[in-house]
């Protein structure tokens, strides 16, 4: 019983949690669930209550959940590390990877695409230079671009970033705000790439301030991680 109420209760606070961020943020904010770690079950409650985007980090947990919830209009996006060995069950099971960084990867999410399907890419960027994450240097940014944009099976739609990890809101929006400027100069050189990936449960706010399109939030609609 105890565990029937505990589960009645997260399936209640997804509801109340989607309900809430949909009064704090605009339509035209794509809110991704990031899933990780979570059952499919919670999942399909997500998407119950309008949630139609889900962002996963690991590819064999994902691909477990894609199988099981098929029946759904999912769109999925990979947001994790991308190992090279990975990317042909990346480009056949995912819509949008966030985390391209190198073109060898990009080449084969492109090889790899399944017939009658294209994968839309962000190029994450290393936003705070840090040595621990992944991405790319802004002034390699330019030279990746073009050559995504010759892969006929990729759509690149623009950047993702994580920032540094910091509790200083104002560093985070320094962050963000390098973030845009990057984006609109990306944008003015390539048409159609004007998505900005950036913002989390903790800061999504000041994301969308700083003109992010696209928010990963975890706990903010699942709750605490187990």
């Amino acid at each position: 019983m105890d565990n029937r109420n505990s589960r009645e209760n997260v399936v209640t606070d997804i509801k109340k949690n989607i309900s809430n961020l949909k009064k704090i943020i605009n339509s035209d904010t794509t809110i991704i669930a990031v899933s990780k770690k979570k059952p499919a079950d919670l999942i399909e409650k997500a998407y119950e209550n309008g949630i139609l985007n889900f962002g996963e980090n690991y590819l064999q947990e994902a691909l477990a959940k894609i199988s099981i919830l098929k029946h759904l209009n999912i769109s999925w996006h990979f947001i994790g590390k991308i190992q090279s060995n990975k990317c042909k069950e990346i480009a056949k099971n995912f819509n949008w990877v966030h985390t391209v960084d190198r073109y060898k990867v990009a080449k084969l999410l492109n090889d790899n695409c399944p017939l009658n399907k294209s994968i839309n890419v962000l190029i994450q960027v290393n936003i705070d230079d840090e040595k621990s994450k992944n991405g790319i240097n802004e002034g390699d940014i330019y030279s990746l671009a073009k050559k995504i944009i010759s892969l006929p099976n990729l759509n690149l739609k623009g950047i993702m970033v994580i920032p540094k990890n910091t509790t200083d809101s104002k560093l985070t929006e320094v962050s963000f705000a390098k973030t845009k400027q990057i984006a609109l100069e990306l944008n003015k050189n390539f048409k159609g790439v004007n998505e900005i990936s950036m913002g989390m449960s903790n800061d999504f706010e000041l994301a969308i301030k700083n003109g992010s399109t696209m928010i990963r939030i975890g706990t903010g609609i699942f709750g605490e991680r187990n």
